[in-house]
């Protein structure tokens, strides 16, 4: 094994700090969220490793770069114990669940889209300066604030535990990985 074919690709966090730069472009780049939750199973089901979290996970990378710092403190009992994963897989479901119910009832014309940012799924704040102005549908004007949303959430909460803890401590919790362990376990029966 070469020394480049161990640990995450240099450089991998760009691609986090591109997305949400994005979304001053256009909004509409956030849909590219399905593509970073799609990636890790595709590779998953190729060559039944997580080498999405060991090699390809953009936001790992820029943990990894907000963490850098030396003097963590000692991670908390909640999160290494594994309960945490679980609450932070429900949230992470309960986020897809209001994404697909409030997208779905606005193209059905019985709801207004949000087209602003809302952290957590709780605290409205606002839309995002848009540097291409682009006619879309209010649904998909709404979808893509949802998703820019919940990637926001999360990489805040991320950072927080990195700049905390240790730099990977969202990995112990991240709804992809917990996800990404299921699937493996179920490939092995």
């Amino acid at each position: 094994m070469t020394k480049h074919s161990r640990g995450l690709l240099p450089g991998l966090f760009i691609i986090t700090l591109a997305y949400f730069s994005l979304g001053f472009i256009s909004i509409l780049f956030a849909n590219l969220a399905l593509l970073c939750m799609a990636l890790p199973f595709i590779l998953l089901a190729r060559v039944s490793k997580k080498v999405w979290c060991q090699r390809y996970c953009p936001r790992a990378s820029y943990l990894n770069q907000v963490g850098k710092k030396h003097n963590w403190r000692k991670n908390p009992r909640f999160i290494t114990s594994g309960k945490a994963r679980y609450y932070m897989l429900w949230y992470f479901g309960l986020n897809l669940m209001f994404i697909a119910g409030s997208t779905t009832q606005i193209a059905m014309g019985n709801m207004e889209a949000m087209p602003y940012i809302r952290l957590f799924i709780a605290i409205p704040l606002f839309p995002l300066p848009q540097l291409l102005q682009v006619s879309v549908p209010p649904f998909l004007l709404h979808l893509s604030y949802r998703f820019y949303s919940m990637m926001l959430s999360t990489t805040i909460l991320a950072s927080i535990l990195a700049f905390i803890y240790r730099p990977r401590l969202w990995c112990a919790i991240c709804p992809i990985g917990t996800l990404q362990d299921k699937a493996l376990s179920w490939m092995k029966e």
